[in-house]
């Protein structure tokens, strides 16, 4: 099974600790991240047990978060979904042949989930940096949220830490899940729609997930933006 390596001090970030004891204030963002990063680890666990159906406080309880209206499944079936963008697109990663429960399939053709394009993200898996990088991020979301994230990493989303806390968090809840992951989460009040609706799909080669398709639809008052 697929499992996020373990945090480790790369020789890189061994140095910029040392520069940061020392007084420096250049790393001081790394270091930063690098806590971050572990406490993304540790959320993932804690999502990984809510989904498991036994907890019975709201997921903003039970992982601590304060963030509005938050929702969690996995493995959602279509027609609980509110919008056929997200049906359509679990219904194709639903058909393609698998190796232990994950596609193995890591390139997507626009014909594939056309009814979903400008709402589609790409994430690969960026094991050495414990990143994940949006090799894709779709028109639609860039034009809501107001940013394109294509070509950076989740540390680098333009929100708040808690925000790309949880996202990282759950890309590692996903790859240990090996499943599809749903979330909602309320916007913030700077973005001119009301929640974020997020379906997050692993994708792989002979098994082993290396990046995750992901549905994301902004609505507002039921309507897809």
């Amino acid at each position: 099974m697929d499992s996020f390596p373990r945090l480790h001090l790369s020789s890189r970030l061994l140095t910029q600790s040392c520069v940061l004891a020392a007084g420096g204030g250049l790393v001081g963002a790394s270091w930063g991240t690098l806590m971050s990063r572990a406490e993304a680890r540790d959320l993932s666990e804690k999502i990984v047990t809510y989904l498991s159906g036994t907890i019975e406080q709201s997921p903003s309880q039970y992982l601590g978060l304060s963030i509005e209206d938050l929702f969690l499944a996995c493995n959602p079936e279509p027609e609980s979904l509110p919008a056929e963008q997200l049906r359509s697109v679990l219904q194709f990663w639903s058909r393609l042949p698998k190796v232990d429960g994950v596609p193995d399939i890591v390139k997507i053709t626009p014909e594939d989930v056309r009814s979903a394009l400008g709402y589609l993200i790409l994430i690969d898996i960026d094991e050495e940096n414990e990143d994940f990088r949006y090799a894709l991020y779709g028109s639609r979301i860039a034009a809501v949220s107001g940013f394109d994230m294509t070509g950076r990493g989740v540390w680098e989303l333009e929100s708040t830490t808690t925000i790309q806390t949880f996202f990282a968090a759950c890309y590692i809840a996903a790859q240990r899940l090996r499943c599809p992951v749903y979330t909602i989460h309320e916007a913030p009040p700077a973005i001119t729609v009301s929640h974020w609706h997020r379906l997050i799909l692993p994708l792989g080669l002979k098994g082993e997930i290396k990046r995750f398709l992901v549905c994301n639809l902004p609505i507002f008052k039921g309507e897809v933006r």
